[in-house]
Protein backbone atom coordinates (compact mmCIF):
# COMPACT_ATOMS: atom_id res chain seq x y z
CA UNK A 1 0.00 0.00 0.00
CA UNK A 2 1.34 3.44 -0.95
CA UNK A 3 0.04 6.77 0.28
CA UNK A 4 1.12 10.38 0.01
CA UNK A 5 1.70 12.25 3.25
CA UNK A 6 2.63 15.92 3.28
CA UNK A 7 4.30 17.80 6.08
CA UNK A 8 0.77 19.02 6.69
CA UNK A 9 -1.02 15.68 6.82
CA UNK A 10 -0.50 12.33 8.56
CA UNK A 11 -1.88 9.10 7.14
CA UNK A 12 -2.91 7.69 10.52
CA UNK A 13 -2.33 8.48 14.18
CA UNK A 14 -3.83 5.34 15.67
CA UNK A 15 -5.08 5.47 19.25
CA UNK A 16 -3.17 7.41 21.85
CA UNK A 17 -3.00 8.10 25.53
CA UNK A 18 -0.77 10.38 27.52
CA UNK A 19 0.15 10.14 31.20
CA UNK A 20 2.32 11.99 33.68
CA UNK A 21 4.36 10.32 36.38
CA UNK A 22 4.37 12.07 39.79
CA UNK A 23 6.92 14.81 40.40
CA UNK A 24 8.00 16.85 43.38
CA UNK A 25 6.99 20.50 43.63
CA UNK A 26 9.79 23.06 43.52
CA UNK A 27 9.75 26.70 44.51
CA UNK A 28 11.04 29.17 41.96
CA UNK A 29 11.16 32.78 40.92
CA UNK A 30 8.10 33.94 38.93
CA UNK A 31 8.37 33.70 35.13
CA UNK A 32 8.88 36.85 33.04
CA UNK A 33 5.90 38.86 31.83
CA UNK A 34 4.45 37.12 28.81
CA UNK A 35 2.33 38.56 25.99
CA UNK A 36 -0.28 36.32 24.42
CA UNK A 37 -0.92 36.40 20.67
CA UNK A 38 -4.29 35.05 19.57
CA UNK A 39 -3.75 32.73 16.64
CA UNK A 40 -5.67 30.18 14.63
CA UNK A 41 -5.13 26.54 13.67
CA UNK A 42 -4.55 25.45 10.11
CA UNK A 43 -6.23 22.34 8.73
CA UNK A 44 -3.99 20.00 10.80
CA UNK A 45 -4.01 22.12 14.00
CA UNK A 46 -0.61 23.76 13.48
CA UNK A 47 -0.53 27.20 15.09
CA UNK A 48 -0.57 30.29 12.90
CA UNK A 49 -0.38 33.88 14.15
CA UNK A 50 -0.92 37.35 12.63
CA UNK A 51 2.31 38.94 11.46
CA UNK A 52 3.03 42.31 9.87
CA UNK A 53 5.73 43.09 7.32
CA UNK A 54 6.97 46.67 7.01
CA UNK A 55 3.78 47.78 8.79
CA UNK A 56 1.48 45.99 6.34
CA UNK A 57 -0.77 43.04 6.95
CA UNK A 58 -1.58 41.20 9.05
CA UNK A 59 -0.37 38.12 7.25
CA UNK A 60 -0.86 34.56 8.46
CA UNK A 61 2.44 32.95 9.47
CA UNK A 62 3.02 29.47 10.87
CA UNK A 63 5.40 29.16 13.84
CA UNK A 64 7.95 26.50 12.87
CA UNK A 65 10.45 25.33 15.51
CA UNK A 66 12.06 22.96 13.01
CA UNK A 67 13.05 25.69 10.55
CA UNK A 68 16.28 27.67 10.89
CA UNK A 69 15.04 30.60 8.83
CA UNK A 70 11.84 32.57 8.35
CA UNK A 71 10.41 32.32 4.82
CA UNK A 72 7.63 34.16 3.01
CA UNK A 73 5.39 33.20 0.12
CA UNK A 74 6.14 34.51 -3.36
CA UNK A 75 2.75 36.18 -3.73
CA UNK A 76 3.31 38.13 -0.49
CA UNK A 77 6.76 39.30 -1.63
CA UNK A 78 5.33 40.32 -5.00
CA UNK A 79 2.40 42.22 -3.46
CA UNK A 80 4.80 44.20 -1.25
CA UNK A 81 6.99 45.12 -4.22
CA UNK A 82 10.27 43.77 -2.82
CA UNK A 83 13.36 43.90 -4.99
CA UNK A 84 15.06 40.58 -5.59
CA UNK A 85 18.09 39.94 -3.41
CA UNK A 86 20.81 37.30 -3.44
CA UNK A 87 20.04 33.68 -4.17
CA UNK A 88 20.45 31.18 -1.33
CA UNK A 89 19.99 27.47 -0.74
CA UNK A 90 16.98 26.62 1.43
CA UNK A 91 17.21 23.32 3.30
CA UNK A 92 13.76 21.85 3.80
CA UNK A 93 12.63 18.75 5.61
CA UNK A 94 13.00 16.63 2.46
CA UNK A 95 15.45 18.51 0.22
CA UNK A 96 17.48 21.65 -0.46
CA UNK A 97 16.56 24.05 -3.27
CA UNK A 98 17.81 27.44 -4.54
CA UNK A 99 15.63 30.42 -3.69
CA UNK A 100 15.77 34.18 -4.09
CA UNK A 101 15.72 36.44 -1.03
CA UNK A 102 14.13 39.74 -0.12
CA UNK A 103 15.00 42.15 2.69
CA UNK A 104 12.26 43.11 5.13
CA UNK A 105 12.67 46.42 6.92
CA UNK A 106 10.54 45.15 9.77
CA UNK A 107 8.84 41.90 10.78
CA UNK A 108 6.50 42.06 13.79
CA UNK A 109 4.34 39.61 15.75
CA UNK A 110 3.04 40.31 19.24
CA UNK A 111 5.79 42.09 21.18
CA UNK A 112 8.54 40.95 18.81
CA UNK A 113 10.02 43.47 16.37
CA UNK A 114 12.73 42.22 14.00
CA UNK A 115 14.56 44.84 11.96
CA UNK A 116 16.29 44.32 8.61
CA UNK A 117 15.57 40.62 8.09
CA UNK A 118 16.76 38.84 4.92
CA UNK A 119 14.16 36.19 4.07
CA UNK A 120 14.01 33.46 1.40
CA UNK A 121 10.97 33.40 -0.86
CA UNK A 122 9.21 30.10 -1.62
CA UNK A 123 6.18 29.26 -3.78
CA UNK A 124 2.81 29.80 -2.11
CA UNK A 125 1.70 26.46 -3.55
CA UNK A 126 4.29 24.68 -1.37
CA UNK A 127 3.90 26.80 1.77
CA UNK A 128 0.07 26.93 1.62
CA UNK A 129 0.28 30.01 3.86
CA UNK A 130 1.78 33.52 3.87
CA UNK A 131 5.00 32.43 5.57
CA UNK A 132 6.83 30.51 8.29
CA UNK A 133 8.45 32.02 11.39
CA UNK A 134 11.72 30.18 12.04
CA UNK A 135 14.37 29.96 14.73
CA UNK A 136 16.03 33.15 13.50
CA UNK A 137 13.16 35.15 15.07
CA UNK A 138 12.13 32.99 18.07
CA UNK A 139 15.52 31.80 19.38
CA UNK A 140 16.47 33.39 22.69
CA UNK A 141 12.85 33.66 23.83
CA UNK A 142 10.35 31.68 25.88
CA UNK A 143 7.56 30.47 23.59
CA UNK A 144 4.34 28.79 24.74
CA UNK A 145 2.18 26.95 22.22
CA UNK A 146 -1.33 26.95 23.73
CA UNK A 147 -3.04 24.34 21.57
CA UNK A 148 -6.32 24.43 23.51
CA UNK A 149 -6.85 28.14 22.94
CA UNK A 150 -4.94 28.43 19.64
CA UNK A 151 -2.65 31.10 21.04
CA UNK A 152 1.07 31.78 21.25
CA UNK A 153 2.62 33.37 24.34
CA UNK A 154 6.07 34.83 23.98
CA UNK A 155 8.47 36.52 26.41
CA UNK A 156 12.16 36.97 27.00
CA UNK A 157 13.87 33.71 27.92
CA UNK A 158 14.20 32.94 31.62
CA UNK A 159 17.58 32.97 33.30
CA UNK A 160 18.97 29.78 34.81
CA UNK A 161 19.74 31.44 38.16
CA UNK A 162 16.62 30.08 39.84
CA UNK A 163 15.12 26.58 39.76
CA UNK A 164 12.25 26.16 37.34
CA UNK A 165 8.70 26.20 38.71
CA UNK A 166 6.97 22.98 37.66
CA UNK A 167 3.19 22.65 37.75
CA UNK A 168 1.58 19.37 38.79
CA UNK A 169 0.18 18.94 35.27
CA UNK A 170 3.51 19.62 33.52
CA UNK A 171 6.47 17.54 32.45
CA UNK A 172 9.79 19.42 32.45
CA UNK A 173 12.41 18.07 30.05
CA UNK A 174 15.99 19.42 29.87
CA UNK A 175 17.37 19.99 26.38
CA UNK A 176 20.72 20.64 24.77
CA UNK A 177 21.84 22.38 21.61
CA UNK A 178 22.80 25.69 20.07
CA UNK A 179 21.17 28.34 17.86
CA UNK A 180 17.68 27.19 18.77
CA UNK A 181 18.21 23.55 17.80
CA UNK A 182 17.15 22.14 21.16
CA UNK A 183 17.15 18.36 21.54
CA UNK A 184 15.48 16.54 24.43
CA UNK A 185 18.04 14.58 26.45
CA UNK A 186 15.55 12.32 28.25
CA UNK A 187 13.58 10.48 25.58
CA UNK A 188 12.90 6.75 25.12
CA UNK A 189 11.01 5.00 22.34
CA UNK A 190 9.80 1.56 23.47
CA UNK A 191 12.75 1.50 25.87
CA UNK A 192 15.34 2.70 23.33
CA UNK A 193 17.12 5.95 24.19
CA UNK A 194 16.69 8.50 21.40
CA UNK A 195 17.27 12.16 20.68
CA UNK A 196 14.09 14.11 20.01
CA UNK A 197 13.29 17.65 18.97
CA UNK A 198 10.02 19.54 18.58
CA UNK A 199 8.96 20.43 15.05
CA UNK A 200 5.80 22.53 15.28
CA UNK A 201 5.75 22.87 11.49
CA UNK A 202 5.33 19.13 10.91
CA UNK A 203 1.99 17.38 11.18
CA UNK A 204 3.60 13.92 11.46
CA UNK A 205 6.43 12.57 13.62
CA UNK A 206 9.38 10.92 11.91
CA UNK A 207 12.25 8.77 13.14
CA UNK A 208 15.47 7.82 11.37
CA UNK A 209 16.72 4.35 10.44
CA UNK A 210 19.14 4.37 13.38
CA UNK A 211 16.11 4.44 15.65
CA UNK A 212 14.42 1.69 13.67
CA UNK A 213 17.51 -0.54 13.85
CA UNK A 214 17.84 0.06 17.59
CA UNK A 215 14.18 -0.84 18.11
CA UNK A 216 14.59 -4.11 16.21
CA UNK A 217 17.70 -5.00 18.18
CA UNK A 218 16.00 -4.12 21.46
CA UNK A 219 13.03 -6.49 21.32
CA UNK A 220 12.94 -8.08 17.87
CA UNK A 221 9.42 -6.84 17.09
CA UNK A 222 8.53 -6.11 13.48
CA UNK A 223 7.94 -2.36 13.68
CA UNK A 224 7.53 -1.47 10.03
CA UNK A 225 4.67 -2.83 7.96
CA UNK A 226 4.09 -2.70 4.22
CA UNK A 227 2.60 0.80 4.13
CA UNK A 228 4.89 3.02 2.06
CA UNK A 229 4.18 6.74 2.38
CA UNK A 230 5.52 9.76 0.55
CA UNK A 231 6.40 12.91 2.45
CA UNK A 232 6.44 16.41 0.99
CA UNK A 233 7.89 19.56 2.53
CA UNK A 234 7.94 23.31 1.92
CA UNK A 235 10.55 22.89 -0.81
CA UNK A 236 8.09 20.75 -2.78
CA UNK A 237 10.30 17.64 -2.99
CA UNK A 238 9.11 14.20 -1.92
CA UNK A 239 10.79 11.52 0.19
CA UNK A 240 9.65 8.00 1.00
CA UNK A 241 9.05 6.50 4.42
CA UNK A 242 7.34 3.55 6.08
CA UNK A 243 4.52 3.88 8.55
CA UNK A 244 4.79 2.08 11.86
CA UNK A 245 3.28 2.20 15.34
CA UNK A 246 5.30 2.41 18.54
CA UNK A 247 4.01 1.20 21.86
CA UNK A 248 5.33 3.94 24.10
CA UNK A 249 7.17 7.21 23.75
CA UNK A 250 8.53 8.56 27.03
CA UNK A 251 9.74 12.17 27.13
CA UNK A 252 10.81 13.07 30.64
CA UNK A 253 7.93 11.86 32.80
CA UNK A 254 5.45 12.19 29.96
CA UNK A 255 4.15 9.00 28.32
CA UNK A 256 2.59 8.80 24.87
CA UNK A 257 1.21 5.40 23.91
CA UNK A 258 0.06 3.70 20.71
CA UNK A 259 1.03 6.44 18.29
CA UNK A 260 2.07 6.51 14.66
CA UNK A 261 5.65 7.10 13.55
CA UNK A 262 7.14 7.28 10.07
CA UNK A 263 10.65 5.95 9.47
CA UNK A 264 12.65 7.96 6.94
CA UNK A 265 16.23 9.24 6.75
CA UNK A 266 15.37 12.83 5.92
CA UNK A 267 18.04 15.52 5.38
CA UNK A 268 16.78 17.37 8.46
CA UNK A 269 18.49 14.75 10.67
CA UNK A 270 21.82 15.65 9.04
CA UNK A 271 21.14 19.36 9.50
CA UNK A 272 20.49 18.85 13.21
CA UNK A 273 23.54 16.56 13.59
CA UNK A 274 21.43 13.54 14.51
CA UNK A 275 21.88 11.18 11.57
CA UNK A 276 24.36 8.97 13.46
CA UNK A 277 22.11 8.43 16.49
CA UNK A 278 18.60 7.06 17.08
CA UNK A 279 16.53 10.20 16.65
CA UNK A 280 13.07 11.51 15.89
CA UNK A 281 11.19 14.75 15.72
CA UNK A 282 7.86 15.33 17.43
CA UNK A 283 5.23 16.61 15.03
CA UNK A 284 1.66 17.68 15.63
CA UNK A 285 0.27 14.15 15.93
CA UNK A 286 2.06 14.05 19.32
CA UNK A 287 2.06 17.73 20.26
CA UNK A 288 -1.69 18.23 19.91
CA UNK A 289 -2.26 15.50 22.51
CA UNK A 290 -1.03 18.07 25.06
CA UNK A 291 -2.81 21.28 26.03
CA UNK A 292 0.37 23.37 25.78
CA UNK A 293 4.07 23.04 24.95
CA UNK A 294 6.67 25.54 26.18
CA UNK A 295 10.13 25.93 24.67
CA UNK A 296 12.49 28.10 26.69
CA UNK A 297 15.47 28.78 24.46
CA UNK A 298 17.32 30.54 27.27
CA UNK A 299 17.05 27.85 29.95
CA UNK A 300 17.19 25.10 27.27
CA UNK A 301 14.17 23.25 28.53
CA UNK A 302 10.87 21.93 27.23
CA UNK A 303 7.56 21.73 29.07
CA UNK A 304 4.53 19.64 28.17
CA UNK A 305 1.18 20.31 29.87
CA UNK A 306 -1.88 18.08 30.22
CA UNK A 307 -5.41 19.46 30.68
CA UNK A 308 -8.10 17.63 32.66
CA UNK A 309 -10.77 18.58 30.16
CA UNK A 310 -9.07 16.66 27.36
CA UNK A 311 -10.77 13.24 27.37
CA UNK A 312 -7.90 11.48 25.57
CA UNK A 313 -5.33 12.46 28.19
CA UNK A 314 -4.91 11.07 31.69
CA UNK A 315 -2.45 11.58 34.54
CA UNK A 316 -0.86 8.85 36.57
Amino acid sequence: MTSIVSRRRLLSTGTAALTLAPSAARAAAPPPVTEKIQGAPDDVDRLTIPTTIDGKGPYRFLVDTGADHTVIADNVAQSLGFARGEDVIVQGITSAIPAQTVQLRNLAFGPVQIESLVTPVLPRADLEIDGYLGLDVIDGRRVVFDFQNHALSIARAESGLFPARVRSDEALVPASGQSGRLTAVNCHVDGVHACAFIDSGADCSIGNSKLFDALKDHDGRDYVGNDLVWLTGVTGAMASGRLTTIGRLKVGRLNFTDSALIISDLPIFDVWGLSDHPAMFLGMNYLKQTSAVTIDYGRKELRFRIADEQPRLTRA
